[in-house]
């Protein structure tokens, strides 16, 4: 699992939504301002994160982004791959396949970095 700066800033956009409390939109504008993170590229991942169901956004002049109910059982594993897709942090440039022991501490390292990330949710960041 491999995770970017855009994982990074999702994380800490909803973080910033958690700790806003009143579940009042916040505009991309607002959240750019505070994680100093170009608007362009912070909507696209806003839009990302409303894609999975993660937050919701609403139109017009108080509009903006907001938690969905139940956000605090959302895993922290389904932002990243929200953002991120499914892809290894793993490169075995040899390939040797599953005897290469290298690959297999590896694979089982990344194996229980996944298996923590799926038992924490942004319940976990309040």
């Amino acid at each position: 699992m491999k995770i970017s700066k855009g994982t990074d800033y999702a994380l800490h956009s909803l973080l910033y939504l958690i700790s806003n409390g009143d579940n009042q939109p916040v505009t991309v504008k607002r959240l750019s301002d505070v994680l100093n993170v170009s608007v362009t590229y912070l909507s696209k991942i806003l839009t990302q994160l409303v894609k999975a169901g993660v937050i919701k956004s609403a139109s017009g002049a108080k509009g903006g982004y907001y938690l969905v109910n139940n956000w605090e059982a959302i895993r922290i594993y389904d932002i990243i791959t929200a953002i991120d897709g499914h892809r290894s942090t793993i490169e075995d440039s040899f390939n040797h396949g599953p005897e290469c022991k290298v690959q297999s501490i590896l694979n089982s390292a990344e194996d229980e970095m996944t298996k923590s990330l799926k038992s924490k949710t942004l319940k976990d960041l309040m």
